[in-house]
């Protein structure tokens, strides 16, 4: 490595040639806002020869620093370069002490500046699928430097998933039309959904009626999964326990009442394509409209199974 650096340093002092080579005088601070970097970024050039000019111009010299930041760039770098590119020693002079610093122009881009972009994205999108929601915050990491240029969003947002109240966000950033790179924004939401709720306490098998039931939006991470929403029928059922006042209703508190309850007296009903018997029966069950239940005949004493047609009615199957 110390041989190496002396050959370089050997290089960049020699004065390759007479007076009609080409002398390069590295800049000592270099704006850059391209990549990669060409000795004409960084270099003035002199020299009559105009060809061998546009040659030492067009050499690539390295990459330019990221936006914002800075890289430096000796004469023992661009000594190298030079021989890599087949330069002949007697065409170049090169001062062995000068150093270029490379500074990268750029745009500073807030996390408020961020924010916004998804803001107007947000005015197209219905993000909570025909519910209601408020968006809380915007959360982005930090803020972002680019390249100097004019400076454009491309918002993502999550498709085919369920309202959720954190909704990760992709924002690309765009320098002249230029893909630069991907920031993520993180959403705070709070969606809200129409439940049924009691105004008061009901007792066990106490029916529902508007009197004792209002309509109200809550937080959608605080509904049951089995909530009775506002669009569903509940008016005629009853609840099945003790509820105190503010309980959102889930299907399995409510239930339609049975049209026959256990003990009723009813009216068996029997058929077939050549007689029809009627008697009475007692439920030893409760039923609803269609269910089978265990009846027994009140003359024969007999155990038989029916649907309930009716609250009055009991059909027999033979």
């Amino acid at each position: 490595m110390a041989a190496v650096s002396v050959l370089l340093l050997s290089m960049a002092g020699q004065s390759f040639g007479s007076s009609t080579g080409v002398r390069i005088d590295l800049q000592p601070r270099a704006m850059v806002d391209r990549d990669p970097v060409l000795l004409a970024d960084i270099a003035t050039l002199h020299g009559s020869d105009a060809a061998m000019v546009a040659k030492l111009a067009s050499l690539v010299v390295g990459r330019a620093p990221l936006p914002g930041k800075t890289r430096k760039i000796d004469a023992a770098y661009v000594a190298l370069r030079l021989k890599q590119r087949g330069i002949p020693k007697g065409q170049v002079t090169l001062n062995r002490t000068a150093e270029t610093t490379m500074v990268r122009s750029s745009t500073h881009i807030g996390r408020e500046e961020i924010q916004a972009a998804v803001r107007d994205a947000l005015h197209d999108r219905d993000l909570f699928q025909g519910r209601h929601g408020i968006i809380k915050d915007i959360l982005v990491p930090k803020d972002i430097t680019a390249p100097t240029g004019d400076i454009s969003y491309k918002v993502k947002f999550p498709e085919n998933r369920s309202v959720a109240s954190t909704i990760p966000v992709s924002v690309s950033v765009f320098v002249d039309g230029v893909y630069y790179r991907k920031v993520w924004a993180t959403l705070k939401a709070e969606v809200l959904q129409e439940v049924v709720v009691l105004k008061h306490a009901m007792r066990r098998h106490q029916r529902i009626t508007a009197e004792n039931v209002k309509r109200v939006s809550i937080n959608l991470a605080d509904v049951p999964q089995n909530a009775i929403t506002a669009d569903q029928d509940i008016f005629g059922k009853r609840v099945t326990k003790s509820l105190l006042p503010g309980t959102v209703l889930r299907t399995d508190t409510i239930e339609l009442p049975p049209l026959i309850k256990r003990g009723d007296i009813v009216i068996l009903k029997a058929a077939s394509e050549v007689l029809q018997v009627t008697a009475l029966g007692q439920a030893k069950s409760n039923g609803q409209q269609g269910e089978r239940i265990k009846i027994v005949n009140i003359d024969t004493k007999k155990e038989l199974y029916g649907y309930v047609v009716d609250a009055k009615t009991v059909r027999i199957v033979f």
